[in-house]
C-alpha cells in the first residue's frame, strides 16, 4: 500500500526512539495499534454499509421481476436475445407463423 522497503522502515524507527524515547517507545506503539485497529475496524463497517445497500437494491430488482411475472406483464415484453440463440429465433419463427396460419 505505501511501498516502504526496509532502509526507510529502519529511519522511521531510529526517528522514532530520538523523538519519543526508548522508554516511551512500546506505549507508542500500543496506542498506534489500537487507533490502527478502529480504523480497521471503521473501514469494514462502511464496506459492509455499502454491500448492505448493493444487496438491497438487488433484491428490489428481483422482487419487481417477480411482481412484472406475477402480473403477465413479463410476457409482453422478450427475454434478450442471446448470440448463440439465433437459429433457434428463425427455427421458432417459421414454426410460429405456420402455426397461427393453421389456427385462423
Amino acid at each position: 500500500m505505501f511501498d516502504i522497503g526496509w532502509p526507510e522502515l529502519m529511519i522511521l524507527v531510529i526517528v522514532a526512539v530520538v523523538v519519543v524515547g526508548p522508554k516511551d517507545l512500546p506505549r507508542l506503539m500500543a496506542t498506534l495499534g489500537r487507533y490502527m485497529a478502529r480504523a480497521r475496524a471503521m473501514a469494514a463497517e462502511f464496506q459492509k454499509g455499502f454491500e448492505d445497500i448493493a444487496r438491497d437494491a438487488e433484491l428490489e430488482d428481483l422482487k419487481r421481476e417477480i411482481d412484472r411475472a406475477g402480473e403477465g406483464d413479463i410476457l409482453k415484453t422478450p427475454p434478450p436475445i442471446r448470440p448463440d440463440s439465433k437459429i433457434d429465433e428463425k427455427s421458432s419463427t417459421k414454426s410460429a407463423s405456420s402455426g397461427s396460419g393453421e389456427s385462423s
